[in-house]
């Protein structure tokens, strides 16, 4: 297994800092500390909850993160992370040595997890020039061609940073129950949208092959509590439970109840990251990167030509990046820039850069 891109990423970070260079990261967020006096309030345990985690969680998280979907039929659970979810429904719902296909560009992870669970990774890839838009009829021989009973998504995109449209969400439910697969949808940014309308209308009528995994890490700031929660359809549950359950027992009591406790406050309330998009979006529009305008997620997926040399010029002045080719091999021209910063940063950052691209 490699080591996580976005992990080392920071660590590069860390060890320049520590040698006294002024360094950033302008690939992956920075997370202010939580509030304190909330965290002083809250009680937590630390025996185990049930598998699929606390009732009240449980519920408390159906409504913050998939109070969009009506879907009576499915049950909500939580895990010791999105990673944990998305490895738990892709080991119980296909066999060993199964073909997986990853919507692309995609987040790393998706490819390490389907190895670790014994499944074999094939890419779908859309691109920049076609909006990383979904087109239905190369899907269907997508899944033809590569025999996949899973297919995994982000929505919102990471790294895109695209929504996608009700009729791509239906084309994904419905090309993969034709191809008898699972469809995974990860959404884990769901709270962190700038086109609420196109974002509530991002829907599908579902059958027994939706599972749809989500994060308490990007959109309440609790990378460090490892937790994430999904929906899956009611007779896939004890299956999905069940692995879970064998490798991590249960969600971290602790982390579930400073959760519950945030939801309960007035910490829940959404980020708002409106500011540090539009300066992101106006120097990519200033160095005429073609790019997508991000309609969710902190991420954004320009187009830069030499990603090599930049990627030189900018860690020469402290400011650290992860290729395109991370987040699959035919994009090596684009890198990913997170602005889920404080603003502070991200102007220290863009002053960097403009310095090093000068």
């Amino acid at each position: 297994m490699r080591v996580s891109p976005t992990l080392e990423l920071a660590e590069s970070v860390e060890r320049a800092r520590r040698s006294g260079r002024e360094a950033y990261s302008f690939s992956t967020p920075t997370f202010e500390s939580l509030n304190p006096e909330l965290l002083s309030r809250i009680q937590f345990r630390t025996t185990l909850t049930g598998a699929k985690g606390s009732d009240d969680l449980r519920a408390a998280a159906r409504a913050a993160l998939f109070g969009k979907w009506a879907l009576t039929g499915h049950e909500c659970a939580l895990a010791g992370g999105a990673k944990a979810a998305i490895f738990s429904i892709l080991r119980s719902m296909t066999s060993p040595g199964g073909k997986v296909l990853i919507v692309s560009p995609h987040w790393p992870s998706y490819e390490d997890l389907a190895i670790a669970a014994g499944l074999v990774p094939a890419f779908f890839e859309t691109s920049l020039e076609q909006g990383y838009s979904i087109e239905r009829s190369r899907l269907r021989q997508a899944l033809d061609q590569s025999g996949a009973k899973a297919l995994i998504c982000s929505n919102p995109g990471n790294p895109t940073g695209r929504i996608l449209t009700r009729r791509e969400l239906e084309s994904l439910c419905a090309e993969a129950s034709n191809s008898g697969a699972s469809l995974l949808l990860d959404e884990s940014f769901s709270r962190i949208v700038f086109n609420p309308g196109k974002w509530a209308d991002s829907v599908c009528e579902a059958g027994t092959n939706l599972f749809i995994v989500n994060s308490f890490s990007k959109n309440f700031h609790l990378q460090g509590l490892r937790l994430g929660a999904f929906l899956a359809p009611a007779e896939h549950m004890p299956a999905v439970a069940a692995m879970h359950q064998t490798v991590l027992s249960s969600a971290p009591s602790p982390s579930q109840d400073i959760a519950l406790g945030i939801l309960d406050s007035e910490d829940a309330a959404r980020t708002g990251y409106a500011e540090q998009r539009r300066l992101v979006l106006d120097f990519l529009t200033s160095r005429g990167w073609r790019h997508l305008a991000t309609e969710g997620s902190f991420y954004v997926f320009p187009k830069v030509g030499a990603t090599d040399e930049i990627r030189a010029r900018l860690e020469n002045r402290g400011v650290m990046t992860l290729p395109g080719s991370v987040f699959g091999l035919p994009y090596a021209e684009h890198l990913r820039i997170c602005f889920g910063k404080p603003v502070s940063e991200i102007e220290a950052i863009l002053r960097l850069t403009r310095h090093a691209l000068a």
